[in-house]
């Protein structure tokens, strides 16, 4: 008896590391908005960046007749979630404690600050969560601000995955409380601004490549 209780352990533990880890934007579970409301996933993004001035820009309208919770999920390259949906208030956006949560805007402050990051504006707004966006609304959510877009929200990133404050070569997510949400999404130099052809300019034009959404059913 010990024994063939002994060989269904072994064999549930076997099955239980043979499991994949939750990982990318396939495998992860969806998120609750800060709100409350379960998001529902809307499409997978491939190709994201943000790594040598290189941003991510999500650009999202809701075409659903009553306000919508819109957020942008992060994976690095090991398929680790980058930051969270579900933070209802600032977080630290580098620093030892990139993507907690904070409440003063230094880096002395160990506990409620972030320590090892260059303040101020270290403590942000920076879910990637857009929350009641209105009927008709078009919002850009972005790994980052750029000079040559606008963004409403950008992302504090986590040290999860590679720990590094980047996506050399990452996927996303865009999850929403409606499936009426379309979104484009496109690679931004974060640094340029398009010149005034009027005005003497040497500089060529900021780069701006779309990257593929693909709709989940």
């Amino acid at each position: 008896m010990t024994a063939t209780l002994t060989r269904i352990a072994l064999t549930l533990l076997l099955l239980g590391l043979g499991r994949p880890a939750a990982a990318g934007p396939g495998d992860t579970p969806l998120p609750t908005f800060a709100d409350g409301t379960p998001a529902q996933a809307v499409y997978t993004a491939f190709g994201l960046i943000k790594n040598n001035n290189l941003e991510t820009d999500f650009v999202c309208t809701n075409l659903d007749a009553a306000p919508v919770d819109i957020g942008i999920q992060v994976f690095d390259e090991t398929g680790a979630l980058r930051n969270n949906v579900a933070a209802a208030g600032p977080l630290c956006n580098a620093g030892s404690r990139a993507g907690q949560a904070c409440t003063v805007d230094n880096s002395t402050d160990t506990v409620n600050g972030c320590p090892g990051a260059l303040c101020p504006a270290c403590c942000v707004l920076g879910s990637g969560a857009m929350l009641a966006v209105a009927a008709g609304r078009t919002v850009t959510i972005a790994t980052a601000g750029t000079a040559v877009l606008h963004e409403d929200q950008t992302l504090a990133m986590n040290t999860a995955g590679s720990g590094l404050p980047n996506l050399r070569n990452g996927s996303g997510r865009v999850v929403a409380t409606s499936l009426n949400v379309f979104c484009t999404a496109m690679l931004v130099d974060k640094l340029h601004t398009i010149c005034d052809p009027a005005a003497p300019c040497s500089l060529p034009p900021p780069t701006m490549v779309t990257i593929p959404l693909v709709r989940i059913p």
